[in-house]
């Protein structure tokens, strides 16, 4: 049982980057200890999408501390360090880190952490008296303070939704389990960076010979990620606090505008894509036998079992097609949901609906939830607001940042700085008006 004693004991649902930041960050901070619960055995983080060669889209110096505390023992440079890797590292290059390698450093951070608590699925919070009751599959902890950390959910179709598993997935579940797709017509549908990345591994032939492949995106090309330096300070504090402030409407137009800040595809993979293609013309008979890249294109039906009839519209010109497809992986992204173990307090909290089918907890600029519930209470939610704080919350950007914030929140002072950093673009102090 955790309980608030002379210090703030809080308990931290999932062990993802951010609640594995903000237990690095409270280490020196004597008046905050942060408990972990999560439900799996080990830190994993997106296992399923671990494809060979994938690299890290931000930095890893955006890790779990270096922006808040450079000097923290938790960094990934210290990481790199504990295991003799740091002058080949810098020798290679700190653009070229995989995403293998950072999830074997998140490992490495949560191991030094003295309370991470693996096998802990929590069923339910539930609100008893002055403090909560974190009920999991093996205990009951108590607390005043729970900080809510376990990421987004797979975005699925609903003209796919009630297909057979094994023949129609989420792309976030390709490696979970040996697939051998030899001699099957595979579609991926999406085209962000997800999509490229399994579109490449099944080019190479990473899950066998395949008859064919087939490369849906509704959208008008296959486009690279935006990745200027002035995008790039979409990705900053300051900006952050300014998109808070803006009215709802023109957060939503916002954010449809920075798609591809987001969810482009690295020019790597998009150049190892197009070599890829372009080899196949030099070797006949290679497999799969037939490719196809189908843009501008929408995934809107599907018909019989497998081999599936899948209906495409090309949003240009209007004309629809049928396709055959033995399998269909769907690199559809993802929303944030409400999880179910909320459900006991669900009436206290304020949702707002955000676009994708996202529903996002309303949060305040200190990340804690718009509760109606006793003062001595505070739920903090992490990377589930980004139509209230802009692009970044569901990127490993400002990790360390709202790490700080919930942190100094929680206990009523400042110990790490969280002011705004220089910047090249000046954002202006007022809100945007609704077009109406």
């Amino acid at each position: 049982m955790i309980k608030d004693g002379v210090g703030r004991d809080v308990v931290a649902i999932g062990a993802g980057p951010a609640n594995l930041s903000l237990a690095a960050l409270a280490v020196p901070v004597s008046e905050i200890s942060v408990h972990i619960l999560e439900r799996s055995d080990s830190v994993e983080w997106h296992p399923g999408l671990l494809l060979g060669g994938a690299l890290m889209q931000t930095s890893p110096l955006k890790d779990l501390v270096t922006p808040a505390d450079p000097t923290s023992a938790y960094s990934f440079i210290a990481y790199l360090h504990d295991q003799g890797r740091l002058y080949q590292a810098i020798v290679r290059g700190l653009d070229h880190v995989s995403r293998a390698e950072f999830e074997d450093y998140l490992r490495w951070a949560a191991k030094k952490l003295a309370n991470v608590r693996f096998g802990e699925r929590v069923v339910a919070l539930e609100l008893r008296g002055s403090s909560f009751d974190v009920i999991t599959t093996h205990r009951k902890y108590q607390t005043c303070t729970a900080v809510v950390g376990v990421g987004r959910v797979p975005s699925i179709p609903d003209w796919s939704r009630n297909a057979p598993p094994d023949e129609v997935f989420h792309g976030s579940a390709l490696l979970l389990r040996r697939r051998e797709l030899s001699s099957k017509r595979v579609m991926v549908v999406g085209g962000g960076q997800s999509g490229a990345e399994v579109f490449l591994h099944l080019l190479r032939g990473g899950c066998g010979a395949l008859r064919a492949l087939t490369w849906v995106t509704r959208r008008a090309n296959i486009f690279a990620l935006e990745n200027s330096p002035f995008v790039n300070e979409w990705f900053f504090p300051r900006y952050g606090g300014w998109f808070f402030e803006q009215s709802e409407s023109a957060r939503k137009r916002i954010l449809a505008r920075q798609a591809l800040a987001s969810d482009g595809v690295n020019c790597v993979t998009l150049r190892a894509i197009y070599d890829a293609l372009y080899d196949r013309e030099l070797r006949r008979g290679t497999y799969p036998a037939q490719v196809e890249i189908c843009v501008d294109t929408t995934a809107d039906e599907l018909q019989g079992a497998s081999p599936f009839r899948v209906g495409l519209r090309q949003q240009t010109t209007g004309i629809c097609s049928e396709h055959a497809a033995d399998i269909i992986i769907l690199a559809t992204g993802y929303r944030t949901e409400i999880p179910s173990f909320l459900d006991p307090i669900a009436g206290r909290l304020t949702v707002a609906s955000a676009p994708g089918g996202s529903r996002e907890i309303v949060v305040k600029k200190d990340f804690s939830a718009h509760f109606d519930g006793p003062e001595t209470c505070r739920l903090y939610v992490q990377n589930g607001a980004r139509l209230q704080h802009g692009i970044a919350d569901t990127n490993l950007s400002l990790v360390p940042w709202r790490a700080s914030i919930i942190l100094n929140s929680i206990i009523g002072r400042v110990a790490y700085e969280c002011g705004e950093e220089t910047g090249a673009v000046k954002w202006s102090s007022t809100c945007l008006d609704d077009p109406s």
